[in-house]
């Protein structure tokens, strides 16, 4: 086996005379290093009057990758595994390790000032470490693909409730099993007089939505502190302790076989200094084909709040609604970016099916061909989005003039229904036709408009917005884009194919090329919603507005696409904008 100890040969003995220059007593574990390939070694670090026994872990990508210094009979609190016992030496990014150190400075040096700092003044210790939670829960190694989502309401818990059931519920679109997927939905407690209190529900629409499904039962306890491992048995044991008497939840019937529940919670630190409820569960099985085991979950926070989190203040636009036509490929991918990015309610319209050589740029693969493209972008939605409300419309604007047969609605009934009440209207059709019927219909409201549109070849792209009363029109950009004051996009006319099986030529172009206009257009997107809800304009850095976003590939594929901003001003050649630009 080849290992770093053969890559750099005289790099281990540099290690061990470190530690001898430091008056360190470590020992190499000999029979790992000859037969595994593992360089340990083991010792003690005198520490005002006392030793500290550790135990350093190289990884087999040293020196690029720092030692484990494991301290597996200190108990401090915070910086170290409570389970793996691991100290945390240096800040988490690998930036903070240079190559050229060694795990004896580790010990001598980075050990102690832990120590110290542990040991001192609290305000201290916050100045000296990262200004970060260190939540116990995230030692816990649960099962892969098994998840548990926890809503805020049962992370709000009174500390006076101890124990009681609750119901898990899952979606339709994933049943029980025994590895479970599922939203923990209500929590109750029974009282001194034998009466049940509900001590919360799930109270967000979205996710009752989403988690519509069947709901088996299970149990739950507070408990006073952490378990002591991270294992099924000592979390089982943990909340046996902490309400005696306990037991053992129901087994419930499950695909495949037969399950039983067990929550516990417990404080954790969830910022520097903040302490929050937190969700681990025992999840005991018995499969159809015999025996019994158990494994770990660690509950999912899961709120619109969480989600939020890791986004940009200005791109929240949980409580905007948009309405896009065109789920192509570009249309698609800006779709599913708006939904990622928790987009309220997003309307789509698009009367195409999804065939197999389009999945080579379109957002979903083979599983989504001779669907609909609204219904398999609402199914994709339904199942991963659940803070995105997806209204498909399965329409072709346009197909009256050759449909004879009853109806309800006319068309521009059709288009006014499915704009009406949004904050912004996006056409990703590139069709000219559309993108007329679009404008004049969202302008009649004064509804802001977004175009997202790629070139032959997927040589460049246009993302353009229009707001009344402050950008020009939709016509005017075509003015614009005419007389050359804003340069269309780079292009070849030539790079079109027509596929076998497919009825009409097509343009030639990767999902990779593409992908630059679609982040354009999600940054566009938020930028609108975000100053509708402001309420003020936002300048580009220059104090000048950019509405308009025209980006081009050279020749040379690698190179990435130049982009350039211009301001959409009323054309003098616009009938209905002209008398604003004079």
């Amino acid at each position: 086996m080849r290992t770093w100890v053969d890559r750099f040969p005289g790099r281990l003995e540099y290690e061990l005379a470190d530690f001898v220059e430091r008056d360190l007593e470590f020992a190499l574990d000999e029979a790992q290093l000859s037969e595994q390939g593992r360089v340990v070694l083991r010792g003690v670090l005198p520490y005002q009057g006392r030793e500290v026994r550790l135990e350093v872990r190289y990884p087999d990508l040293y020196p690029y990758l720092r030692p484990q210094v494991i301290a597996p009979e200190l108990e401090l609190g915070r910086h170290q595994n409570p389970f793996a016992k691991d100290l945390c030496l240096l800040e988490a990014s690998t930036r903070a390790w240079d190559t050229d150190a060694t795990a004896a400075w580790l010990v001598a040096e980075r050990v102690p000032h832990l120590l110290e700092l542990l040991a001192g003044d609290v305000d201290e210790l916050r100045r000296a470490e990262v200004p970060q939670g260190e939540p116990v829960a995230s030692y816990f190694e649960g099962q892969p693909g098994a998840a548990i989502f926890v809503p805020q309401a049962a992370l709000a818990l009174a500390p006076a409730a101890r124990a009681g059931s609750g119901r898990l519920a899952f979606s339709p679109f994933e049943p029980p099993q025994l590895e479970l997927r599922c939203l923990l939905a209500e929590l109750v407690e029974r009282e001194p007089n034998g009466k049940v209190r509900t001590l919360c529900r799930t109270d967000d629409e979205n996710l009752e939505g989403h988690f519509g499904g069947e709901q088996i039962p299970f149990r739950w306890v507070r408990l006073g502190e952490r378990p002591k491992a991270d294992t099924p048995d000592a979390v089982l044991a943990a909340a046996e302790q902490g309400q005696p008497g306990f037991g053992s939840p129901p087994w419930r019937p499950v695909a495949g076989g037969q399950v039983a529940v067990t929550g516990v919670l417990f404080q954790e630190e969830v910022a520097q200094g903040v302490l929050e409820d937190a969700w681990v569960f025992v999840v005991r099985v018995r499969p159809q084909s015999g025996g019994e085991g158990a494994y770990l979950v660690r509950g999912q926070r899961l709120s619109r709040r969480d989600l939020e989190a890791r986004l940009p203040r200005a791109v929240r636009m949980g409580g905007s609604a948009v309405s896009l036509v065109g789920l192509g490929s570009v249309g698609a991918a800006l779709a599913l970016e708006l939904a990622r990015a928790g987009l309220g309610e997003l309307r789509g319209m698009d009367p195409d099916r999804v065939e197999a050589g389009t999945t080579v740029r379109w957002s979903l693969g083979l599983s989504a061909v001779g669907r609909w493209k609204v219904g398999a972008l609402g199914r994709r939605m339904a199942r991963d989005y659940p803070y995105t409300r997806f209204n498909g419309n399965l329409h072709h604007l346009g197909q009256s003039a050759h449909r004879k047969t009853a109806r309800e609605r006319s068309e521009l009934e059709v288009l006014d229904a499915f704009i009406d009440g949004v904050d912004l209207v996006i056409d990703a059709t590139a069709e000219i036709g559309v993108q007329q019927a679009l404008s004049a219909a969202a302008s009649e409201r004064g509804t802001p408009q977004l175009y997202v549109s790629t070139t032959e070849g997927a040589r460049g792209g246009l993302v353009a917005r229009v707001v009344p009363g402050l950008t020009g029109c939709w016509l005017c950009l075509q003015h614009r884009l005419e007389d050359g004051t804003i340069p269309a996009p780079a292009a070849d006319p030539g790079a079109t194919v027509q596929p076998r099986g497919c009825g009409t030529l097509t343009f030639v172009g990767a999902g990779f090329d593409i992908s630059p206009v679609v982040a354009q257009g999600a940054r566009v997107v938020a930028a609108m919603l975000g100053t509708r809800d402001k309420g003020e304009e936002q300048p580009d850095r220059a104090g000048n507005r950019a509405d308009v976003f025209v980006c081009s590939f050279g020749e040379d594929r690698i190179m990435p696409p130049a982009w350039n901003a211009h301001r959409l001003d009323p054309h003098p050649q616009c009938p209905a904008c002209s008398q604003r630009s004079a």
